[in-house]
């Protein structure tokens, strides 16, 4: 004889008040001012040594979860990985491709600086290094400016060609005032110190007239014998006026400061010239 399951008969009455509590929050009766008077604060309303004050009502409720109720909506399965793991044996090691195809500048010597912005020449006696901070291609600069003599490019036993251009113009508020500019090569060296005027480069006619634009042009070769590790090179340079509407501005866009390995015959990007 089969044994008869008993039915549970759910009270409405108790659904019904859970209900009232999940619909309006756990406080819907403590929070209904008819049953617990509140000020226009919220707070609860009482008064001393009075016999009708409100009750205090606190309401718990609870709620049952259990665990095979919540198994059936979240899925605790692991599934990342699967069993037994497989491993791959390369039995030719010659079939591997280990070409990175990496392009590296392996040119030690090769740099193209210009300014990065357009810059007034100072005026007086001595040269001073001009902007020429942007590094445009090849090595980076060790120090703002300059080039700088590493190891890998004295040991290398070259020569170094520089190649300069450099256009710049002078501005005055009177067509019949002219100015003198002039240039060099700074070489800075550990052991002997500044040397401003290393190089000079001087133009036919350093004097300059009004709104006159003109163009430094220099292809100069340094010998291995006449640099150290450690030295640095820079362009300086010096004028006849520096002052509010009277003054000489290098441009930057049609600037430029090339280092390359004189043994090679390449163009200003250091490029084959067939």
């Amino acid at each position: 004889m089969d044994e008869k399951i008993p039915l549970v008969k759910i009270d409405s009455i108790d659904v019904g008040k859970q209900l009232n509590y999940q619909t309006n929050g756990l406080t819907v009766i403590s929070n209904n001012t008819n049953i617990v008077p509140r000020d226009l604060a919220g707070n609860v309303m009482l008064h001393e040594d009075v016999t009708d004050n409100p009750l205090l009502i606190i309401e718990p409720t609870t709620k049952k979860i259990t665990t095979k109720s919540i198994l059936r909506v979240i899925d605790t399965q692991f599934k990342y990985f699967k069993f037994p793991a497989t491993t791959t044996i390369i039995d030719d090691l010659d079939d591997l491709d280990l070409n990175l195809d990496l392009d590296l500048n392996t040119d030690p010597i090769y740099a193209r600086y210009k300014p990065s912005e357009d810059s007034r020449i100072n005026a007086g006696s001595l040269y001073s290094g001009i902007l020429m901070d942007e590094v445009e291609d090849g090595i980076p600069q060790k120090n703002t400016n300059a080039y700088y003599i590493s190891k890998e490019i004295k040991n290398s036993g070259k020569d170094l060609r520089i190649r300069i251009a450099l256009q710049h113009r002078y501005d005055s508020p009177k067509d019949n005032q002219t100015s003198d500019v002039e240039f060099s090569l700074i070489k800075t060296n550990i052991d002997t110190g500044l040397n401003r005027t290393y190089q000079l480069y001087p133009e036919d006619n350093k004097a300059m007239s009004q709104y006159q634009v003109k163009t430094l042009l220099v292809d100069d070769v340094l010998l291995n014998s006449e640099f150290a590790i450690g030295d640095t090179f820079s362009i300086g340079a010096v004028s006849e006026h520096d002052e509010e509407f009277k003054y000489h501005t290098i441009n930057a866009v049609t600037s430029y400061w090339v280092t390359t390995d004189d043994s090679k015959n390449v163009d200003e990007w250091n490029q084959e010239i067939s």
